[in-house]
């Protein structure tokens, strides 16, 4: 995994010197507070908008492959867009905080995990609520068929039911529209 904190620390370092604050989400964020799961990509959430975004990719080295225009693209449009680190085909899915209705309030409550894995420092992780949220959104969004989504859901109110925040919980599962969906995996797990 050397090779991951090694591609992490240049995009980190990129992220950073552009000023753009960014958090881990993902099914890594699911991992670090439910069940572990294998994957091979990381997701950003980052507070990209069309003026930081250029000086960004402008900063990242060489070993870094990313289609420009559709980076361009996607954070005008609030889509997702990759970057992918050749040397160990590692892949970054940058996700624009503006694009989710609590993307900017995940990086204002994100809290500082150690992840051996990506970094030899502690980074900024989405908060257990928050990936839970997210992953519920996502769920939804995918017609309620993934198995893969549902099982980090309940891994994570597996594992932290009894300290979630449930009134943050339940306000914003509200205004994503998913509070059924929480209830039902409160009452599956």
């Amino acid at each position: 995994m050397i090779s991951v904190q090694v591609a992490f620390a240049a995009l980190r370092a990129a992220l950073e010197t552009a000023g753009i604050r960014f958090a881990v989400g993902g099914s890594w964020a699911s991992a670090a507070f439910g069940e572990p799961r294998f994957t091979n990509d990381l997701d950003i959430l980052a507070d990209l908008t069309p003026d930081n975004l250029d000086r960004f990719l402008s900063l990242l080295p060489r070993e870094f492959v990313f289609a420009k225009e559709e980076a361009r693209n996607a954070v005008r449009l609030g889509r997702p867009f990759n970057i992918i680190y050749i040397p160990v085909v590692f892949k970054f899915d940058l996700f624009s905080a503006r694009a989710f209705p609590l993307g900017l309030q995940e990086l204002d409550r994100a809290v500082l995990l150690a992840a051996p894995e990506i970094s030899g420092d502690p980074l900024p992780f989405v908060t257990p609520e928050d990936i839970l949220l997210a992953k519920l959104h996502w769920f939804r969004e995918g017609g309620e068929v993934s198995t893969v989504q549902w099982r980090d859901i309940q891994g994570i109110l597996r594992n932290l039911r009894d300290t979630l925040d449930r009134t943050y919980l339940n306000v914003n599962a509200a205004s994503l529209g998913v509070l059924p969906l929480l209830r039902r995996a409160f009452d599956e797990t």
